[in-house]
This record gives structure tokens, C-alpha cells and sequence, in this order.
């Protein structure tokens, strides 16, 4: 019976020895520096600094007094009205204020004009017409702000974090058609409850930010990697070396490192798109551009062009003394 305690802490050592994607990359480019005997060169990608949020924050200038209402009682707003001027109310979270322009807007424009004196028509029109614009602008500015997308939109996590995709992904989507849809007043779009557990399943997958950080782990990795082997455009075709680099490029790269590439593409292309949708349009700040946008010196751009120039240094340099990786498997 003593012998399967022993082979469970055995399995348990042996599982928490296993080298992580970051130990790849570093194994990567540690075969490169013997074989080629050169250092890897100190390069890194620096991302823009996060801005300082308050500055993003929509202003307070439509706030609506407790006064002025009195008139539109029979819309059945002023509760509400009055919770968000209190002090909780200009307070809440950006998710919450969402939710209140939202169902005022939508208190509004199922308020029957009949009901109402002059005073209230036009205060339910101006009030309606203001709630529209805030929408249209600073729908996707809400979402931003709110803590599960602001603290989750850089990079300052441990990579390689893939296991929720999936919800992530379905949540993003979810948020991006509520925000398309702030404006369609036939039924509300969501609930609290709703807006609330969406937004927390980014919070707990710490998606996307652990996607931008395997991003960044990459293009410094490939940037490495390639300068490395431009070095080595003038080794002998028998040489040694040339004769053990078709080996890293099948055993390490191939087996190790694409696996991983091919998880941050595919997250990549699962969440980017609901996510610019629903921040769009988002802040014109470097910041911001540089995580959703895909020009270049931006993230995207950035890891899709290490990937190419890392494929086009191994093509010369096999090219040059007419190998390729396939000879090796035949």
C-alpha cells in the first residue's frame, strides 16, 4: 500500500519540474548561443505607459437636478434620478453609470408624451436627446473604465494563461453586442446581474492581458532569434554548427516553440475583434493604440512581423548551403 503515496509525490515532483513556455523560449535561444557561439542581443519592446484614468472619465455635465424633474414623475424616473445623484451614486462603478443612462434613457423614451404637461415634454425630449449623445460617445468609454477592462487591457500578467479563452471570449462578444445595442430602446439589453458576471470573468481569466504578455514575450524572443542567425550568414555550409541548426530549428522551435506561438495567435484571433468592438472608439492615446491597434511600433503588428522576419532568417540561412529541415526527416 506504501508504494502509491510514493509514486503519487514522485508524479507530483515530476509534474512541477516540467520546464514552463518561458524556459522554452530561454532554452531557444541558449542552443542559438552555443551553436553560433554569440549572445543573444539585448533588445526589448516597451509598451507606452498606462495613462492616469481620471482624465478618460466622460463628464458630469449632464448630471440631471432633482428640481428639474418634478415634471417628468409620471415617467417614473425620479428614483432613479435621485439614487444617482447621491453621494454611491456619483461614486459607482463606470458599469454602473452605464446602467443608469441607460435605463433613464429607456424610462424616457417609454414615457407616453400624453402624460406629461408642456414643462415635461420638452424637459423628457431634452433629457432623451442628451441620454442618445451619451450613449453613442461614452458607451464604449464606460466600458473601459471599468476596473475587469482598464486593469486588463495592458500587459502586467504571467503569460501563457490560455485556459479560459473560451468564456473570455463569449463574454467580450456578449459586451460588444450590448454596447451595439444601447441605443435599441425596445427592451433593455442587459441587466446588472448579466453586465456584472461578464465583466468578471475577464476579471478572473485576466484575459486579455496575459495574451499581450505572451505577445511581448514573443517578439522579444523571435527578434532575438533572428538577429542571431543573420550573424551566422558567413559559417560554412559543412561546418558544424550548420549541421546542428536544422536540428533547433525541428527539436526546439518546431516541437517547443510554434505550439506556443500558435495558442497566442489563436486567442489572438478570438478576442481582439470583440474587443476593439466594444472600446471602439477608443481614447486617442498611444497607450491605447498600441494594445488594439495594428500599425507599426503597435503590439499586433509587432508580434505578426517577429513571426515573418524569424521564418525569413532561417529560410536564408538554410537556403545559403541548400538545406532544409526536411532532409532531416526523411
Amino acid at each position: 500500500m506504501w508504494q502509491w503515496p510514493l509514486k503519487l509525490l514522485l508524479l507530483v515532483l515530476v509534474s512541477g519540474c516540467q520546464p514552463g513556455p518561458d524556459t522554452a523560449l530561454d532554452d531557444y535561444l541558449s542552443r542559438l548561443e552555443r551553436v553560433l557561439e554569440t549572445e543573444r542581443p539585448s533588445i526589448a519592446l516597451s509598451p507606452p505607459d498606462r495613462p492616469s484614468r481620471h482624465q478618460f472619465e466622460p463628464d458630469d455635465s449632464l448630471t440631471v437636478s432633482l428640481l428639474a424633474p418634478l415634471a417628468l414623475k409620471p415617467c417614473g424616473v425620479l428614483p432613479l434620478i435621485a439614487q444617482h445623484n447621491a453621494q454611491l451614486g456619483r461614486v459607482a462603478a463606470p458599469s454602473q453609470q452605464l446602467l443608469y443612462h441607460l435605463e433613464l434613457g429607456y424610462r424616457l423614451y417609454h414615457c407616453d408624451p400624453a402624460t406629461l404637461d408642456k414643462e415635461g415634454q420638452a424637459l423628457r425630449e431634452r433629457l432623451l436627446k442628451s441620454k442618445i449623445q451619451q450613449l453613442e460617445q461614452g458607451g464604449a468609454r464606460l466600458f473601459l473604465l471599468s476596473d475587469e477592462l482598464w486593469f486588463n487591457l495592458g500587459a502586467e500578467s504571467a503569460p501563457w494563461r490560455f485556459e479560459g479563452v473560451t468564456q473570455v471570449e463569449q463574454s467580450l462578444t456578449q459586451l460588444a453586442e450590448t454596447k451595439a445595442s444601447l441605443l435599441h430602446w425596445d427592451s433593455l439589453p442587459l441587466d446588472d446581474g448579466q453586465l456584472e458576471e461578464s465583466l468578471a470573468v475577464l476579471h478572473h481569466a485576466q484575459l486579455p492581458r496575459s495574451l499581450h504578455r505572451s505577445m511581448l514575450n514573443s517578439i522579444q524572443t523571435l527578434n532575438q532569434a533572428a538577429m542571431m542567425l543573420a550573424r551566422a550568414e558567413e559559417l560554412p555550409c559543412h561546418s558544424e554548427a550548420m549541421n546542428i541548426l536544422p536540428n533547433i530549428l525541428i527539436s526546439i522551435y518546431g516541437e517547443r516553440i510554434q505550439p506556443l506561438l500558435s495558442q497566442v495567435q489563436n486567442a489572438d484571433h478570438r478576442l481582439t475583434p470583440p474587443l476593439r468592438q466594444l472600446l471602439s472608439p477608443w481614447p486617442s492615446h498611444p497607450y491605447f493604440d498600441f494594445y488594439l491597434g495594428e500599425e507599426p511600433g503597435q503590439l499586433r503588428h509587432e508580434f505578426y512581423l517577429a513571426i515573418q522576419q524569424h521564418t525569413l532568417a532561417w529560410q536564408t540561412l538554410l537556403n545559403r548551403c541548400d538545406r532544409s529541415p526536411a532532409d532531416l526527416r526523411g
